[in-house]
């Protein structure tokens, strides 16, 4: 009686008729290449069958050296070759080992390593899209609003950025003993920095030179952003870090106390001013507004810039006499004009920056508008309240590289800037 050739599966290593299209234990899908023993079975290509089938035993696998056969196989009767004893499929550990086995196999594998780098190339890319998008939850006082509900239409035609003719300006450095330093002001004839990277509140002379360093409020600094002050001499400090807060201190840095605004109300937020009604105004980065509090924390006045469509971060708040409110924005990288009940008025696009290194405001005693364009290490002046009123400089010669973020304005004409990339302090005068 003729035995019929038998193959392996090389899914669960049963054995199987030669001619079979599916394994009878695991119902694999066998093809003609698929029907031999991979490295577990020994590379055993023949299990029975003779010359006259046209069918070979592997010699290596005949015997063991005790001249029997070796484990796992056993010999076919009337035949000197030798199949592997059939086997009613896998047990779950070996699942988990051949699953393991085939992972380190694949690992070494330029194919998988070509697919994994395909794979986060594309991913790069959808996260670079998703990030032009307005988020679909945003932050506003602790609440979160679903990205469904529409922001309000933005009623100004959106213009392109300014392209007018650069003017070169000369520049002083004041200081250069800081890590990213950010917001900046001046008040008491002294000039005060905040740097996030070192969380300290730096008190300079008007000669630059170094008077206190202070570290903390009623709690140690986590992120200083900015700071501001206002006709008194008093000090103010916005702490973006651990929920947030705003801090008030002496002339000299001394703590004095904490605004007691609502909870979470500063958290992230980058941009700060006291006006000359003592409102304290905060540009809420995740919150898409700007909120006025007064000295007990009671919230006075909001401004929204969640405009449908539109991705305006706002990230830094000036207010003017004229109950103009100035608003600079990142993302869709702007300067916003709003009056004081919310209306805008006015917009002038920026070149890109991001929220955390974002344009930052200034206001000299005529009421001139000065703004920072970080990515250009440059300065717009918005003269007027069109959108053709803005002029332009950069600083001429120097280092390179330069990332102008907070900005003071001390006289007209006048100004302190920080450089968060060079971390220096520099002094600019702005020619009429």
């Amino acid at each position: 009686m003729r035995e019929e050739p038998v193959a392996v599966c090389p899914k669960c290593e049963s054995s199987v008729r030669r001619e079979a299209r599916f394994c009878d234990q695991c119902g694999w899908s066998l093809s003609s290449g698929e029907t031999t023993a991979g490295a577990d079975a020994g590379d055993l290509e023949v299990l029975c069958g003779g010359e006259e089938d046209g069918e070979t035993v592997n010699p290596s696998r005949g015997t063991g050296a005790d001249g029997g056969a070796e484990e796992g196989l056993e010999p076919v009767e009337g035949r000197e070759a030798y199949r592997e004893s059939p086997r009613h499929g896998a047990t779950f550990p070996e699942r988990v080992r051949d699953g393991i086995r085939r992972l380190v196999l694949w690992s070494g594998s330029p194919l998988l390593l070509l697919v994994v780098l395909a794979g986060a190339v594309a991913r790069d890319n959808f996260r670079r899209v998703e990030s032009q998008v307005a988020p679909d939850v945003q932050e506003a006082g602790g609440e979160t609003v679903p990205g469904d509900v529409p922001g309000m239409a933005l009623p100004l035609e959106i213009v392109t950025p300014f392209m007018g003719e650069e003017r070169a300006t000369e520049f002083e450095t004041v200081n250069d003993g800081f890590a990213r330093p950010r917001g900046v002001t001046t008040s008491n004839g002294n000039i005060y920095v905040v740097d996030p990277f070192l969380r300290l509140l730096f008190v300079l002379d008007g000669e630059g030179n170094e008077v206190a360093q202070v570290a903390h409020s009623d709690r140690r600094f986590v992120e200083p952003v900015d700071v501001a002050a206002d006709g008194a001499g008093n000090v103010y400090v916005l702490d973006a870090g651990e929920g947030g807060q705003v801090s008030v201190h002496g002339p000299d840095g001394e703590f004095q106390e904490v605004v007691p605004i609502p909870a979470q109300s500063a958290d992230r937020s980058r941009g700060l001013d006291v006006d000359g009604q003592g409102r304290i105004w905060l540009a809420m980065t995740p919150a898409l507004a700007v909120a006025a509090f007064d000295l007990l924390g009671q919230e006075l006045v909001r401004i929204s810039t969640d405009f449908e469509g539109t991705d305006l971060q706002p990230v830094d708040v000036a207010f003017r006499s004229d109950d103009s409110v100035f608003v600079s924005t990142a993302g869709m990288t702007s300067v916003l004009r709003f009056t004081e009940g919310g209306e805008l008025l006015n917009l002038w696009p920026l070149v890109i920056a991001n929220s955390v290194d974002g344009p930052h405001l200034a206001l000299d005693g005529e009421g001139t508008v000065y703004v920072t364009q970080p990515e250009q290490g440059g300065i717009l002046r918005i003269s007027g309240n069109d959108v053709e009123d803005l002029e332009a400089w950069v600083l001429a010669g120097g280092q390179p590289l330069r990332k102008l973020v907070g900005i003071t304005a001390s006289d007209p004409g006048v100004l302190v800037v920080t450089d968060s990339d060079n971390g220096n302090i520099y002094r600019i005068e702005i020619s009429p």
